[in-house]
């Protein structure tokens, strides 16, 4: 969490596995952060991810799948610049650069501290192109 005097910041997690997705959001709750879990990105909505700060991608079963997720939240208006955070299982997978990019599974901490970079805009040591 970045600053204790700070309100918690408000990590939207968006995946098609609930089991992990709610998992993270429980960790993430026990890290300070305000996280919910979205099965499917609510793209009939005109705030689609709340007031959600910043994005936790899921691992899928296909890069297509990620890419489309990516794509229809840069092409939705409330969405198109918020930081994004792609929890990748292969570290060699090829980013587009609309991303960051962290290999899955992550300790807590690490994952904490990419979100926190993201949110303060700082360059990220271990951000995955």
């Amino acid at each position: 969490m970045l600053n204790p005097t700070e309100e918690p910041a408000i990590v939207a997690i968006l995946g098609g596995n609930p089991v992990i997705g709610k998992a993270l959001e429980s960790l993430l709750r026990s890290a300070d952060y305000v996280a919910q879990f979205f099965s499917e990105y609510p793209e009939d909505e005109a705030e689609p991810l709340g007031d959600a700060r910043v994005a936790l991608i899921l691992p899928a079963l296909s890069s297509a799948h990620q890419e489309a997720l990516i794509e229809l939240i840069r092409a939705t208006p409330s969405t198109t610049n918020l930081p994004l955070i792609e929890l990748i299982t292969t570290p060699t997978e090829n980013g587009n650069g609309q991303v960051t990019r962290v290999p899955w599974p992550c300790g807590i901490e690490d994952l904490s501290r990419f979100i926190d970079e993201e949110l303060l805009g700082a360059p990220h040591n271990g951000r995955h192109p």
